[in-house]
């Protein structure tokens, strides 16, 4: 059982770390990303220079939203699920789960989308912290199917396909989709089980 004052603290953390993602996004979209500094970031969220870098590595994180524990807590919710369930189902259980408007506010998703498609300057940031993901759920997959990823592809084209139908997910309704973003996860996993055509 959690203790109240961790739940707390981490409470704490988790606004902490949205506020200075709001701000760096907003920030950017009002000024532009080359024009904006992490010291500004961390005026406008309300924090210190030295707390903007407990939470994010660079502004180009701050911009994106994602940390290194971020990774570290999407490795541990995978491989935390059980081991016989499909691997697919298992991906498709935790993506959805983030992707809820109780895990992720959808303004705020629909703002980082609007600045990294206004902003060509955070796109090697973003495909650095795509591999990164992919990379980590690779291990986890690979170590659930029992097969080595330098033997085989297969983990590595599972995870890639599963982030690809997230994508496309997350795409469909920004783009005035009907349904929620969850409804559209669902759909394109249950495509990737049955096949496309």
């Amino acid at each position: 059982m959690e203790q109240p004052d961790r739940g707390l603290r981490e409470r704490k953390k988790r606004e902490t770390r949205r506020a200075i993602h709001r701000a760096a996004l907003d920030l950017v979209e009002e000024f532009g990303f080359d024009s904006v500094t992490t010291d500004e970031i961390a005026g406008r969220a309300g924090v210190s220079p030295r707390t903007f870098f407990n939470y994010f590595p660079t502004k180009e994180g701050a911009v994106l939203g994602t940390t290194p524990a971020d990774l570290d807590e999407l490795r541990t919710q995978l491989a935390e699920r059980p081991e016989d369930e499909p691997i697919l189902d298992s991906i498709r259980v935790i993506v959805r789960d983030r992707l809820a408007p109780s895990s992720y506010d959808p303004d705020l998703r629909a703002q980082r989308r609007r600045v990294l498609l206004g902003e060509p300057a955070l796109g090697p940031a973003l495909v650095g912290n795509n591999l990164r993901t992919e990379n980590v759920l690779t291990d986890v997959v690979a170590a659930r199917l029992g097969i080595d990823p330098r033997e085989s592809v297969r983990p590595r084209v599972t995870v890639a396909t599963a982030l690809a139908a997230v994508r496309a997910s997350i795409e469909h309704q920004q783009s005035g989709g009907t349904g929620t973003v969850e409804d559209a996860v669902d759909e394109a996993f249950a495509l990737l089980e049955t096949g496309l055509a």
